[in-house]
C-alpha cells in the first residue's frame, strides 16, 4: 500500500493533469440530435439480460479528437490480448464455478463497503435526499444486510442504490473528461475517470478493513466481479467492428458525451475494468427494472 508521502504525490500530479485537462477538455461536434437508427443488441449473461442501447444522440465520428492515439493504440491491443485470453476465458469459468447468489453476494458486500464513498460524493454535488439514502443504506446493509452480503434496503425498504463517484463529482462541477485514455488492464477511460478510479483505489474504505497486499486482492476480486457480467459484451461488440479501437473508443466517448448533455440518461454497458461502478449500477438499476416487470405481470 502507499505511503502517506507517496499517496500526496500521485493525488497531486493526477490534480495537475486533471485540471489542465479539463481547462481544455476535448469535446465533440454535436450533430443534430436524432432517433437512434441502430439495433439494440441483446446478450444474456448470469445477471440477466443486458440490453445495449444505440447512444441518444449521433455524432459525427471524425470529430472525435484523439491526441494520445498512439499511446491508447498499444495499450488497447495489449489489454484486448489480455481479456480474449485471459481474463474473459477465466471470468466465463468463475461464472461456471461460482453459483449467482454467491456472485451477487460479493457485489453486495463491495457496493455496501463503498457506501461512504457515494454519500460522501453525493454530499459534493449538493445532493442530500442521495446521501441520506447512502446513509440509510449502510445502516441497513451493514446490520441486517450481514455486512452487505444482502440488500435489504433496496429490497424491503425500497432504497435503490445511488452511486456516485469522484468523476461524477468533478462533472458536477463543470470540470471536463480531457481526453479519451486507455489504461493497462482497466481499459478505456478518460482523464477524469483515470483520476476518479485511482484516486477512489487509494481512498477506498477496503484499506481500513484489511492491510497491503490482502487490501490490493481484496479489490482485484470486486472489480473482477463486475468486469464478469460484461464480458459477452465485449466479445459481442468486438465482433461487429473492423476496428476495434475505433469502435469502443466512439462508443466510450458518444456515452460520456450523452451523459453530460442528458441528465438522467440511462448509463450504457461500457465493458471495462475501469467502469466496474457504472456497470454494477447499470446491472442494480436492470435487476430493479426487471423485479418492476415482475410485479406487474
Amino acid at each position: 500500500m502507499l505511503n502517506p508521502l507517496n499517496r500526496y504525490i500521485t493525488l497531486v500530479c493526477l490534480i495537475s493533469v486533471l485540471v489542465v485537462s479539463g481547462c481544455s477538455s476535448s469535446r465533440v461536434e454535436q450533430v443534430d440530435a436524432q432517433p437512434p437508427s441502430n439495433q439494440q443488441i441483446t446478450i444474456n449473461t448470469s445477471q440477466g439480460e443486458q440490453v445495449l442501447t444505440p447512444t441518444v444522440v449521433t455524432y459525427d465520428p471524425v470529430t472525435f479528437a484523439d491526441p494520445l492515439e498512439s499511446i491508447n493504440r498499444p495499450i488497447f491491443a495489449f489489454n484486448d490480448v489480455v481479456y480474449r485470453y485471459f481474463l474473459i476465458p477465466v471470468g466465463k469459468g468463475y461464472d461456471a464455478v461460482v453459483p449467482d447468489p454467491v456472485q451477487t453476494g460479493i457485489g453486495n458486500f463491495f457496493s455496501n463497503l463503498r457506501e461512504p464513498l457515494n454519500l460522501l460524493n453525493n454530499l459534493a454535488q449538493g445532493e442530500g435526499k442521495k446521501s441520506g439514502t447512502n446513509l440509510g443504506r449502510f445502516l441497513i446493509n451493514s446490520t441486517v444486510g450481514l455486512l452487505g452480503l444482502f440488500d435489504p434496503a433496496d429490497a424491503w425498504f425500497d432504497m435503490p442504490e445511488e452511486t456516485a463517484t469522484i468523476g461524477d463529482t468533478l462533472a458536477s462541477y463543470d470540470v471536463g473528461y480531457g481526453n479519451y485514455l486507455v489504461l493497462p488492464i482497466l481499459g478505456q477511460s478518460d482523464f477524469r475517470n483515470a483520476f476518479s478510479t485511482l484516486s477512489e483505489s487509494i481512498l477506498s474504505p477496503v484499506h481500513v478493513i484489511s492491510d497491503s497486499p490482502e487490501s490490493s486482492y481484496l479489490q482485484g476480486l470486486d472489480g473482477f466481479n463486475d468486469f464478469v457480467p460484461t464480458a459477452p459484451s465485449y466479445e459481442e461488440l468486438r465482433a461487429q467492428s473492423d476496428d476495434p479501437y475505433t469502435f469502443f473508443r466512439n462508443m466510450y466517448l458518444q456515452s460520456v458525451e450523452r451523459d453530460e448533455q442528458f441528465e438522467g440518461a440511462p448509463q450504457q454497458f461500457s465493458p471495462s475494468p475501469a467502469n466496474s461502478e457504472k456497470n454494477r449500477n447499470k446491472t442494480t438499476n436492470l435487476d430493479s427494472q426487471q423485479r418492476a416487470d415482475s410485479s406487474e405481470k
